[in-house]
C-alpha cells in the first residue's frame, strides 16, 4: 500500500508541474480556412492567423476575412489562438499605412486597435511578422510600446524572425520584450535563386540558426523550431511551390524522402528529427508553416503534424486522447506487461518515463496480446501510447520490482 500511495503522489506531483510549456505553433493563412475542418487543431497549442494588416485609421482586417470560425474551431480543442500582423510581403499601400501607423503621433492609436482587435475576437496573444525591408527604425519602439500596453492583460506578444539574421533595427530591449521568438528555419533556397537548387531546409542549418539566437541572447526556452510543410519545385520556370499534401497525392512513399527529382521539402524523417532537436535542446517548441499544406483526407495517415506528436514528451499532451485506452494487466508491472489489442490494424506501442522520454517502443499489427517488456526498467511511473489507425489513447503506468 505504501508503494502505491508513493507512486500516486509521484504521479500528482508530475501532473501538476507538467503540463509542458513545449509549444506545436502553427500558422494558418486565411486562404487555408477551406481545410478548418481537415485540420486536427487537437495536435496544435497555438495557432497564428495570418496576417491582419491596418488601414490608415489602424483599423485591423485580415483581407477581409471574418475569422470567427477559424477561432472558435481552435479554441473548441484548447488551442490558444493568436493573431499575426503584417506578413512577409505587403503591398505598397500596406507598406505606407505601417509606416505612418508606427509613428510616434499615431503609434498610441494603433496599439489600442490592436488590443481591441484581439478583444473583439477573443484572441490570446500577437505576433509580429515584419520582415526585411518593412523593418524600420520605428519598429523597437512599436514593439516596446505595444509590449507595455499587452503586459498588465496578460496578452503574450511573439514574433516570426529569419533563421539566422537578426534585423539592425531591433535592440536588445525589444528582443527581450517577445514572450518567444519563432525562428523562420526555411526559405534558405527557393525562386529568387533558381539556378542554384536545393533543399530549403536542411536539418544541419537547424542547428546553426538555434545556436545563432542564442548567441543574440534569447535563452533556448523562448525559442520555436520553424518548420516548413512546403517545398520548392526548381525543374520549371519560373520556380514554383509544392506543398507536402502534393508530394504525397504523388506518392505516399515519398512522404519519407526530402527530394524527389528537383522537388525539395522535408519529409516525415527530417521532421521528426528536427522535433527531437528542439526536445534535447530545451526550445519552447516548433512552429510549422504552414497548416494548410499538410496530408488531409485519404492520406491523413502521413500527416506531418501527427509525425511531430508522436515525438513529443507524453506531458505535452494536453489533448483528450482519440480511442478508448486498451486493456493492459496487471498494472503495476514487474517484468512484462500484457496490452490486448482490439482492432485488427496495424499499431505502435511506446513507453514514456515520467519526465515524458520516450524509453521503448514496438509495433504490432491485429487484434492480439501484445507482450511488452518492462523487466529492465527502474520502478517508476510511466505512460504506455499506443497509436492505432491515426488514433492515440493512453494508460498510466506503474511499475516496481518486488517479485
Amino acid at each position: 500500500m505504501k508503494q502505491i500511495l508513493f507512486f500516486v503522489c509521484l504521479f500528482s506531483a508530475w501532473t501538476s508541474h507538467s503540463q509542458s510549456d513545449f509549444k506545436v505553433i502553427g500558422y494558418l493563412p486565411y486562404y487555408r480556412f477551406n481545410y478548418l475542418n481537415d485540420i486536427e487543431f487537437e495536435r496544435v497549442t497555438h495557432v497564428n492567423i495570418a496576417f491582419a494588416n491596418p488601414d490608415s485609421s489602424g483599423t485591423l482586417s485580415v483581407s477581409g476575412v471574418n475569422i470567427t470560425n477559424a477561432v472558435s474551431k481552435a479554441h473548441a480543442k484548447n488551442c490558444k489562438v493568436f493573431i499575426s500582423l503584417a506578413g512577409g510581403y505587403l503591398t505598397p499601400a500596406q507598406d505606407a499605412v505601417w509606416n505612418y501607423l508606427a509613428q510616434p503621433a499615431q503609434r498610441p492609436a494603433f496599439i489600442q486597435k490592436i488590443i481591441q482587435y484581439v478583444q473583439q475576437h477573443q484572441l490570446d496573444g500577437v505576433d509580429i511578422d515584419l520582415e526585411w525591408q518593412y523593418v524600420q527604425s520605428w519598429y523597437s519602439p512599436l514593439i516596446l510600446e505595444l509590449k507595455a500596453a499587452l503586459a498588465p492583460l496578460q496578452i503574450p506578444l511573439t514574433a516570426a524572425l529569419p533563421g539566422e539574421y537578426r534585423y539592425p533595427q531591433i535592440t536588445a530591449q525589444a528582443l527581450a520584450a517577445f514572450d518567444w521568438v519563432n525562428m523562420m528555419i526555411y526559405d534558405r533556397a527557393g525562386p529568387w535563386a533558381p539556378n542554384n537548387p536545393g533543399q530549403h531546409s536542411p536539418y544541419w542549418w537547424t542547428e546553426d540558426c538555434i545556436e545563432y539566437w542564442q548567441s543574440q541572447g534569447v535563452p533556448a526556452g523562448r525559442l520555436t523550431l520553424g518548420m516548413p510543410f512546403y517545398g520548392y519545385d526548381f525543374e520549371p520556370s519560373p520556380v514554383e511551390s509544392v506543398t507536402f499534401r502534393y508530394m504525397v497525392s504523388l506518392n505516399t512513399a515519398n512522404a519519407y524522402l526530402d527530394q524527389v527529382d528537383e522537388k525539395f521539402y522535408n519529409g516525415i524523417p527530417t521532421i521528426k528529427a528536427k522535433t527531437n532537436l528542439a526536445i534535447d535542446e530545451g526550445l519552447g517548441g516548433v512552429m510549422i508553416w504552414e497548416l494548410g499544406q499538410d496530408a488531409f483526407g485519404a492520406n491523413i495517415g502521413y500527416s506531418l503534424l501527427r509525425a511531430i506528436e508522436e515525438e513529443l514528451p507524453i506531458s505535452s499532451h494536453t489533448r483528450t486522447p482519440d480511442a478508448q485506452a486498451p486493456e493492459v494487466f496487471p498494472n503495476p508491472v514487474t517484468d512484462v506487461l500484457w496490452v490486448k489489442m482490439t482492432q485488427e490494424t496495424d499499431h505502435q506501442l511506446a513507453v514514456y518515463s515520467s519526465s515524458g522520454q520516450l524509453v521503448l517502443t514496438q509495433h504490432g499489427t491485429g487484434a492480439q496480446l501484445e507482450r511488452v517488456d518492462m523487466a529492465g526498467l527502474p520502478a517508476g511511473v510511466y505512460w504506455l501510447r499506443v497509436m492505432m489507425g491515426g488514433e492515440m489513447a493512453q494508460v498510466l503506468i506503474f511499475k516496481n520490482n518486488f517479485h
